[in-house]
């Protein structure tokens, strides 16, 4: 656990209750108002949490408080020289509202880090194990209570203690990639062994409560962070990886990005009418619905504003099905928790599709494992040294040999360990894509509820190729109080509270840019993964022409208000102001780093295949260059931005590469 003095606790106390703080109120049935951050110990909380994240995210951390506990800190907000706990309510509150509009992006960091965790952590935990207070306040119901109808039990391996295992392949990653190639080559008689450093829920233990899940499901507790806290990375972090958690879109690659991917890189199999039948392969495994019982409000309301402006939208195909059994309307409502752990089994996520052929076909897994490099003798991959669990928790080490190995750690993690094995090529951690996503919140006269029913089934197209093969998406996200409060622009703890409580008629829209111009992941001075991203003046562009359209559709579908998410706060009211004079404002904000809301659920790009050896470390049947037997088959091969919700891309880019190490192998393809 990080260590704090008494006075840095203190500070960080004070800082909690002034973004979240006691306010009389005549009427307050449930205590709302007068609950503050520490009534539900929101500081310890966020102290658990940095404690699990990399040492530069705590040494941040830590910097933050000790600012916090000394009278130094009035230097940073031109205020009195006390510490955060000797000053007044008012003066914090003028001193969070400072450092959000701060000339100084650290401050600006420091401000959005108290505002999101305490905001988080105070709609979205529990309290001593049982029901958030504030839920009734708000009016979210909390998960559904039906028990799961279905259970796809794993039994992973469990290794005493140091050892050696052996087989033909290992794979490093369960997610889209990882849990295909792992299906194909157990099924085509290869001994296989799955490595994940996440960890295995069946669905029993999938609760569906926003803060237990995002903590055991998502990579980092889902508070993983460019360096310069710009932007939030969520990736999965359990077996079946993003398949277990993500909104169940179900997008092939669009042409125009397999044609650019093929002739500008040099993969001529992206065009070969062969390579579409990887795609109808993964959909017919997938069981992707293209009927749709009904929108959820929230998707009603895109669908409905963007085709009353005459813009082009479609159905989303989902990876979705009813098990048997299972109520229709219940079904339905329940699929807005998937995130959360899918305790119902209705998406038709890796645990229920490739992991499970991959286990009948003879495969094991290993969880809680992390993989800390592969193991490279005369130019081929041999291996991998690995640390696991026993079942007391503590670590083992194991080393797995193996004739090939095949990472598929996903874009963040799979340069990290090329990396840390050695593989030098200079390409190796750049162009990561990350699809950089705002959104736009709507407040309606009608109940919205995001989240019931399907998360994302209606998408505005019209968009995407703005400027050649670049634009934008607008989609819908299944959002949760505490994503809510995460996204929400603070202006006052009063505001903010009284925002909060309308969330029940809130819907968001999100603006997915394809990004041209990429960043890059290092590794820190601890040998781990660390994310490098700006979005870049090309881009932003882009994103900021979304904005102003998804706050067109919100109008058109009949939003009482309408919100841009930025520490410096702007509200479009239909009745009071005109399109033509609000939508100039947008611009006119500043949107330089930690300004505004900023998010990535698609990482991509940063081991690109292709034909050119200076390019490309990939090969375009997906192995290194620099070692034989040592493949890649996940979203970092993508030699660009997929352009829409990458998780059927890697599915048929990993089947593909796995046709390719059968024919090395001999196999009949």
């Amino acid at each position: 656990m990080l260590k704090l003095s008494d006075k840095e606790w203190k500070g960080l106390r004070a800082m909690c209750d002034a973004v979240i703080p006691a306010i009389e109120k005549a009427d307050d049935p449930d205590g709302y108002w007068a609950r503050k951050a520490s009534d539900m110990k929101i500081a310890e909380r966020i102290v658990e949490l940095v404690s699990q994240l990399s040492v530069g995210e705590q040494e941040k951390f830590k910097k933050l408080c000790r600012t916090l506990s000394t009278p130094l800190l009035g230097l940073t907000w031109l205020g009195a020289l006390k510490s955060a706990d000797r000053l007044s309510l008012e003066q914090r509150t003028r001193l969070l509202q400072r450092w959000s509009k701060s000339p100084l992006a650290d401050l600006r960091n420091g401000f959005n880090s108290l505002k999101k965790l305490t905001g988080f952590f105070f709609y979205a935990g529990l309290l001593d194990g049982q029901r958030n207070p504030n839920w009734s306040a708000i009016n979210y119901p909390g998960p559904l209570k039906s028990p799961p109808t279905s259970d796809e039990a794993f039994q992973p391996l469990r290794v005493p203690a140091s050892t050696q295992l052996a087989c033909d392949v290992v794979i490093v990653g369960s997610g889209a990639g990882g849990s295909v190639v792992a299906a194909q080559l157990a099924e085509a008689g290869q001994k296989v062994i799955i490595v994940e450093k996440g960890c295995y829920l069946n669905r029993k233990q999938m609760t569906q409560h926003e803060e237990e899940m995002l903590g055991q499901l998502y990579d980092s507790q889902a508070a993983l962070n460019a360096v310069d806290g710009n932007i939030t990375v969520l990736a999965g972090s359990c077996l079946g990886g993003g398949t277990t958690i993500n909104w169940a879109g179900a997008f092939r690659t669009p042409d125009f990005v397999l044609e650019e991917w093929a002739k500008e890189h040099g993969n001529p199999h992206f065009l070969d009418p062969e390579y579409q039948k990887c795609f109808e392969f993964i959909e017919q495994r997938n069981h992707i619905d293209r009927q749709l019982l009904r929108h959820n409000p929230q998707n009603q309301a895109l669908a409905d504003g963007a085709e009353a402006l005459g813009y082009l939208t479609k159905i989303i195909p989902r990876n979705s099905r009813r098990p048997e059994g299972l109520d229709e309307e219940f079904s339905w409502k329940a699929e807005g928790f998937s995130p959360h752990g899918d305790s119902y089994g209705i998406k038709q996520d890796g645990l229920k599709t490739f992991l499970s052929d991959a286990v009948q076909a003879g495969a094991e897994i290993l969880v809680d494992t992390e993989v800390r490099r592969i193991d490279i003798r005369d130019g081929q991959a041999r291996g991998v040294s690995a640390v696991t669990k026993d079942e007391l928790g503590r670590p083992v080490e194991v080393k797995i040999r193996a004739n090939r190995v095949v990472v598929a750690a996903g874009a963040i993690h799979t340069p990290a360990l090329l990396l840390r094995s050695g593989l030098q090529h200079p390409e190796i951690g750049r162009n990561l894509y990350l699809h950089p996503t705002t959104a736009v919140s709507g407040l309606y006269p009608h109940p919205v509820e995001s989240w019931y029913g399907p998360m994302m089934s209606a998408v505005c197209d019209e968009f995407i190729q703005l400027d050649g093969n670049h634009g934008f998406k607008i989609e819908t996200p299944p959002a949760h109080p505490g994503l809510m409060a995460t996204a929400m622009s603070w202006e006052s703890g009063e505001q903010y509270k009284r925002e909060m409580l309308d969330i029940s008629r809130v819907a968001s829209f999100i603006v997915l840019t394809r990004d041209k111009i990429g960043g890059q992941v290092r590794l820190d001075k601890k040998q781990q993964a660390e994310i490098r991203y700006r979005v870049s003046d090309y881009d932003r562009k882009h994103m900021l022409r979304g904005i102003g359209e998804a706050v067109r559709i919100h109008a058109a579908a009949g939003a009482e208000r309408v919100s841009i998410l930025h520490n410096g706060a702007l509200h479009f009211d239909p009745k009071q102001q005109q399109l033509s004079d609000f939508l100039p404002q947008i611009d006119k904000l500043s949107w330089t780093l930690n300004r505004y809301f900023l998010a990535s659920a698609h990482q991509m790009g940063t081991c690109r295949m292709g034909a050119s050896a200076e390019r490309h470390p990939l090969q375009p049947d997906g192995q290194l260059r620099e070692v034989r037997h040592l493949y890649v088959a996940d979203t970092s091969a993508f030699p660009s931005a997929s352009g829409a919700n990458p998780m059927l891309s890697a599915q048929a880019l990993a089947y593909y590469i796995a046709q390719q190490i059968k024919a090395g192998l001999k196999i009949a393809v």
